[in-house]
């Protein structure tokens, strides 16, 4: 297992996206109806964990596939405000919720766009983030093309991780231990040409 994050997670911006997600999180969908309490433990230290992995990429641009709720692309973007990054959101509504983050919490570094991974015909990324989006195999197919040839894509995934990790080469587990003792799992890989 490898330490915790490292890294100063509390601040202005990070405190109003809880407070905004645990108060209008669960009505909108976003967030379950049990989890607005848990917000910080839950959501905020589970995401922020990726942050010492874009740092050390020294990674100028990335993109979050997914975004929802903005996990884990705001809290990276608030995290790390040299960083460059793209949020990915097919919903309109959660496009919307993303919009308005980016508006109310003045993230100069966000971008927002209303599509799917597979439709991106954008620039590529040093780095792809997601998190409870696909089963492993399949996010593999979906991260690469985003990336440039030497990028790397980082999952949070959940306790059936390892199960998901057999038969796939060349992937990586990192256990994360964060404040409150819990472990977080990312799954990172290089990107994969066909």
């Amino acid at each position: 297992m490898e330490g915790g994050i490292g890294l100063e997670i509390e601040n202005e911006k990070m405190r109003a996206f809880s407070r905004l997600l645990s108060s209008e999180g669960p009505a909108l969908g976003l967030i379950g109806p049990k989890e607005s309490e848990k917000v910080w433990e839950r959501h905020i230290e589970n995401c922020a964990v990726l942050a010492p992995f874009i740092d050390a990429l020294k990674a100028s641009r990335v993109v979050d596939v997914g975004s929802g709720a903005g996990l884990p692309g705001v809290v990276l973007s608030i995290l790390l405000p040299s960083v460059s990054f793209t949020l990915l959101e097919p919903r309109a509504l959660r496009k919307g919720w993303l919009d308005r983050m980016k508006n109310e919490l003045d993230l100069k570094n966000v971008e927002v766009f209303k599509i799917k991974a597979e439709q991106w015909r954008g620039g590529k990324f040093d780095a792809a983030v997601c998190r409870a989006l696909a089963p492993l195999p399949k996010l593999i197919g979906l991260l690469s093309p985003l990336l440039k040839p030497d990028g790397t894509a980082f999952a949070l995934k959940g306790r059936s991780v390892e199960e998901e990790m057999k038969g796939i080469g060349a992937v990586k587990l990192s256990q994360v231990i964060q404040e409150d003792g819990e472990v977080t799992n990312v799954v990172s890989f290089k990107a994969r040409r066909r």
